[in-house]
């Protein structure tokens, strides 16, 4: 059996949401208030959903997002009673609070999205989509922080290919790319020394964050593609995602 495909594009709801979630991320080195924006984007259009006011998804979608939400409740219990535990426990009370409450944050809308991603369009195109926007992000992220440097732009840029190259092989070599993926996000959470997570002050710096919205998106794709179908089966899923 194929995986579910979607054909449909974005709803203007959808696009609304992202541009208030872009937004509000960009505003906050204005002033962190914006970040209002972000939760409505997020969080409104399921509200309203929930509310009966707004009808842009139809049963299939609004399915895997009400599956998603569970499990992004589960996802969030168990990091509260995590970081509970490890408060409790130690000498004294953990502290940065704000940064608390951005790590449980952040885990529950990494969850919801990749599970009602993937309970939409299935597993291997989740997983070539999520290849895509990463090295996206990765290629935006390195022309901005380098438009003075035309060298250093042209080859910190090259380093988003590997994702677009690994997001094409997925669709014909699923358990390779799989492997190659969990040994990069092995490799950049040594790197860029983010095991400091393990230590005596996890929330310092938004290691928490920075972890579930860096290195999560290579783990849950590699996982995806080692569970993804192989031969013909795979060869269809791909041409179907494009």
């Amino acid at each position: 059996m194929s995986e579910p495909v979607c054909r449909g594009g974005p709803s203007r709801a959808t696009l609304i949401a992202a541009v208030l979630v872009a937004a509000g991320f960009a505003l906050t080195a204005v002033h962190w208030g914006f970040l209002v924006l972000v939760g409505m984007g997020a969080f409104g259009p399921g509200i309203l959903r929930e509310w009966n006011l707004l009808h842009d998804k139809d049963e299939l979608q609004l399915e895997a997002a009400r599956r998603a939400g569970y499990h992004a409740y589960l996802a969030g219990g168990m990091m509260c009673i995590l970081l509970i535990a490890g408060a409790r426990t130690g000498d004294r009370p953990m502290p940065h609070g704000g940064e608390l409450a951005t790590a449980v944050l952040s885990v529950m809308w990494f969850t919801w999205l990749l599970s009602s991603l993937h309970g939409y369009w299935g597993g291997m195109i989740t997983a070539r989509r999520i290849l895509l926007i990463f090295g996206g992000v990765w290629l935006v992220f390195n022309v901005l922080g380098n438009l003075t440097d035309p060298l250093a732009l042209v080859m910190q840029s090259l380093l988003a290919l590997p994702f677009f190259a690994l997001a094409w092989l997925g669709g014909r070599r699923p358990r390779l790319v799989g492997w190659l993926l969990l040994a990069c996000a092995a490799g950049f959470f040594w790197f860029f020394k983010l095991y400091r997570i393990l230590g005596d002050d996890p929330l310092a710096r938004g290691r928490i964050e920075v972890t579930v919205l860096f290195i999560g998106p290579l783990v849950a794709a590699g996982v995806m593609m080692l569970k993804s179908p192989s031969g013909k089966e795979t060869q269809e899923v791909a041409i179907q995602g494009g």
